[in-house]
């Protein structure tokens, strides 16, 4: 395995050394669709690097529905375990199945502990969640259905290259915490824009441009400031 076989951000974001030093201790696995990851409250038992896989945190209290508040792609990581037996209030289940590389808790804190410069890159990845979990509240209470899920549809389309999404509008209406007849009037009206096409359990892009404008300023913020934050792919 090499830097040119990892698509994850994070990972490639690595000096030789330190992803070195964790490179025994990954495991690529395969994700599957509605596949829990992490679940509230309980120990959080491995790292998940993204590779191929899209992952979707939710929040719920009292067993309402949850409502999606973060999403987790290429670009980044499950969790982050500081120490182990550490646990979230969130919920992490697969959106997209695919790949990503495994790392055991106990693992993972000890290479975090041991490399301050692995333990500084995951906390500027951490700040750059809680930005993206701050617009996601922004977004639930601040726009229509049809911006919020130009938001939901491009954050989407970055984690799957660009390519068809397989969703059902019962998935996008849980994932936005609207009825699912309040997904299906306004995948209409985005295909109505032209910026998508959506039949039976897929939605394809047309026009990101108009899918963007259509966002109407709940999408592109946290994705500015994950570039900032992260600093730029490592010359590996």
């Amino acid at each position: 395995m090499s830097f040119v076989d990892i698509k994850n951000q994070i990972l490639q974001r690595l000096t030789i050394a330190d992803f070195g030093a964790i490179k025994p201790f990954m495991s690529l696995v395969q994700l599957e669709l509605r596949q829990v990851l992490i679940k509230p409250g309980a120990p959080i038992e491995r790292v998940h690097f993204m590779e191929t896989a899209v992952a979707s945190l939710t929040a719920a209290i009292n067993g309402s529905e949850p409502i999606e508040v973060g999403l987790i792609g290429y670009e980044g990581v499950t969790d982050h375990v500081l120490i182990m037996g550490d646990s979230s209030a969130l919920r992490c289940c697969v959106q997209l199945a695919g790949t990503a590389f495994a790392v055991e808790a106990g693992a993972y804190s000890d290479w975090i502990s041991e490399r301050p410069s692995v333990l500084r890159l995951m906390f500027r990845y951490q700040q750059a969640m809680a930005i993206q979990l701050s617009f996601a509240a922004l977004s639930h209470g601040s726009f229509t259905i049809e911006e919020r899920l130009s938001r939901c549809l491009l954050m989407n389309f970055d984690r799957n290259n660009g390519e068809d999404l397989a969703f059902a509008h019962e998935q996008l209406a849980r994932g936005l915490s609207v009825r699912r007849a309040g997904v299906t009037s306004a995948i209409h009206a985005l295909e109505g824009h032209g910026a998508i096409k959506g039949t039976r359990g897929n939605i394809h892009l047309r026009d990101r441009a108009v899918l963007e404008n259509l966002a109407a300023g709940c999408y592109g913020t946290p994705e500015i400031e994950y570039l900032r934050l992260m600093g730029p792919l490592a010359a590996n």
